[in-house]
């Protein structure tokens, strides 16, 4: 790591402790006068825009550690750094099996808790203990004299070089003296998978060797694997195997001391289908008597269709439809096993196709409204042509927009989304060629504002009615936004005053009815404070270009406009925004130079305001 923000200089602080074992919380004081601003990185890695708060305090876990103060004073930021190094104290990972009379067979796993210590102390709690050191073999054996107690042995990790901290936490196991019963270890859980693996759960034993065997016959076995890691669900993955070809499973366990048993024996299930007069027809294999069978379960793309005896080995699914493509798999119960099928896909070929009844759409941007759609009985792998027609709010002429193949979603970027509201109508044709009529319009929401008096289009953007429509208010200095349920109501007046944020945004979101769709308006940005504005200049000439005066506003009740000549005299009033000044003076063209305006007006919140400036007449 470089040195990066703590070459800077100039900070001061202390640390207690530096070092320790872990967990280790250490205490941090500044020691720098007048600071403006103080934090800590408590892992600086040479960052140079690091995360950092002011810690009085702070725990690591094991492992060294750089602490870097920043911070600011009226003369310029100062930074400083210190090492902090925690010790592991995780006791290093074994195993430990009884072999019968008073022999126990103790095993390390060499990896990074055991070779993080100097040593390793086993204390096998009848006054005897061994060390290991790097270089030892892994594996202890000890006799205990005696079988009538229960002896606690007791493993922990020891540092010989550093007084800090001077050992990790012992781990303590009570000495069971009968052996591992190996008929324990069992499948629960088989699932064969089309990328051609079989998933198996077994339950193992710790320090227990376990080979997973298979057959294609039941008599002759071959070993896939062995695994030796113990756990109530232990995961194992045979690759390389045929999806549709029947497997007998089964474990065969070695102890530490030489025991070995083989687990009862799990068929793996395949299931075939296809279709025929608009109905798909599955079938599977029968699942071997005697083995304790509880049942069949036929699911469908994950939902349960029905369950099964173990003579039942076929169904007939007619609910499906032209297009339709689903995953069926079947899985085989017993009283501890589950065994589960490959999936297979079958597509049906012909049936009356469905209308579109779920679509939204909503506004993105101001230049993208996002339309989507829910095509019926699409699935991952469904075949489709999704086609969206379009129009202009107020026109019932719709043109075709777009033809998607296989996608429900379109965003629309030749919109001013700001400006007016668009509506979309859906149609689709599916894999057999049928194609419905278009679908009712989906229409985006516009927000205006006039006069702070929010409104928006109740054109529905659902094909189902409108269930409420939220307001979303949020200042722009505070940050925070308020959620106002209108119901049904398409206006919204917000209630604003004198302490209120200068500037807001305003944006609604409709429900669907069912809640399960949404839809955003345009986002209106929206400034408290009213704004006039007046040109420095005009040229009153007839070429029909900055021929009047005009002052532009927004936000405004009521207004005044005067223009003055240099003499103080009125030459022109106006109390509408629309009505400027032509630079005529009763009836003549006003002098060319410069003029003098007046503006008075009430805003939105009933404040009065005066402006006044000046401008030129050109000619």
């Amino acid at each position: 790591m470089g040195q990066g923000l703590c070459g800077i200089g100039g900070g001061n602080f202390e640390i207690t402790p530096l070092e320790g074992c872990a967990p280790l919380t250490i205490n941090i004081k500044n020691n720098v006068p007048n600071t403006i601003t103080v934090g800590y990185s408590v892992a600086y890695d040479g960052s140079p825009n690091p995360a950092y708060a002011n810690y009085s305090s702070y725990t690591y876990p094991a492992g060294n550690y750089t602490i870097l103060q920043y911070g600011a004073i009226s003369s310029g930021v100062f930074s400083s750094c210190k090492q902090i190094k925690v010790y592991e104290t995780d006791t290093p990972w074994f195993e430990y099996a009884s072999c019968g009379g008073g022999k126990v067979r103790l095993v390390f796993t060499d990896n990074y808790y055991l070779n993080a210590y100097d040593k390793t102390e086993i204390n096998w709690g009848d006054g005897k203990i061994d060390t290991w050191v790097k270089g030892n073999a892994l594996t202890f054996e000890h006799v205990y004299a005696s079988t009538s107690l229960t002896p606690v042995i007791s493993v922990k990790g020891v540092y010989t070089v550093n007084t800090s901290c001077k050992s990790g936490t012992a781990r303590t196991i009570p000495v069971s003296f009968q052996q591992v019963k190996l008929d324990d270890i069992q499948i629960s859980k088989v699932e064969v998978k089309n990328n051609g693996s079989i998933e198996m759960n077994y339950a193992g034993i710790t320090s227990i060797a376990t080979q997973i065997q298979y057959s294609t016959d039941g008599n002759n076995f071959s070993t896939h694997g062995t695994r030796s890691s113990g756990g109530a669900a232990i995961f194992y993955r045979m690759d390389n195997i045929n999806s549709s070809q029947i497997y007998q499973l089964r474990l065969s366990s070695r102890d530490l001391c030489g025991g070995q048993l083989e687990s009862g024996l799990v068929t793996t299930m395949v299931v075939t289908g296809k279709s025929a007069d608009e109905k798909n027809v599955l079938s599977w294999n029968k699942y071997p008597e005697g083995r304790g069978f509880t049942g069949y379960e036929l699911f469908r793309d994950g939902v349960s269709l029905k369950t099964f005896g173990i003579n039942e080995t076929s169904f007939t699914d007619e609910d499906v439809q032209c297009g339709d493509q689903f995953e069926y798999q079947v899985v085989a119960r017993t009283n501890s096993v589950t065994s589960t099928s490959a999936p297979v896909t079958v597509k049906t070929e012909i049936a009356q196709p469905k209308p579109i009844t779920q679509a939204s759409v909503s506004v993105s941007s101001d230049k993208q409204i996002v339309i989507n759609a829910v095509i019926p009985g699409a699935g991952p792998k469904s075949n489709y042509e999704l086609t969206i027609e379009k129009s202009e709010a107020g026109s019932t002429t719709f043109k075709r927009l777009v033809t998607l193949s296989n996608e429900n979603e379109y965003i629309d970027s030749d919109v001013q989304a700001n400006e007016q509201s668009y509506c979309y109508r859906l149609s689709y044709q599916n894999a057999c060629g049928q194609k419905l009529p278009p679908s009712d319009p989906i229409c985006s929401i516009t927000l205006k504002n006039a006069l702070s008096n929010f409104t928006w289009n109740t054109e529905r953007p659902f094909l189902e009615p409108v269930g409420n429509y939220v307001m979303i208010q949020k200042g722009q200095s505070s940050g925070s936004a308020d959620e106002i349920d209108k119901q049904l109501s398409s206006s919204f007046t917000p209630s604003l005053n004198a302490q209120s944020d200068l500037e807001y945004t305003f944006q609604v979101r409709a429900h669907s009815a069912s809640g399960d769709f949404e839809s955003f308006s345009n986002i209106f940005y929206y400034k408290r404070s009213a704004g006039i504005f007046v040109p420095d200049a005009f040229s009153p000439n007839g070429d029909d270009v900055n021929d009047q005066l005009l002052a532009k506003a927004d936000q405004v009740q009521s207004f005044s406009f005067s223009v003055l000549d240099r003499w103080g005299q009125v030459v022109f009033h106006s109390n509408d925004l629309a009505v400027g000044w032509d630079g005529r003076i009763n009836g003549k063209n006003a002098a060319v130079g410069a003029y003098v305006y007046k503006i008075r007006f009430v805003d939105d919140i009933n404040q009065e305001v005066e402006k006044s400036g000046t401008f030129m007449l050109l000619r």
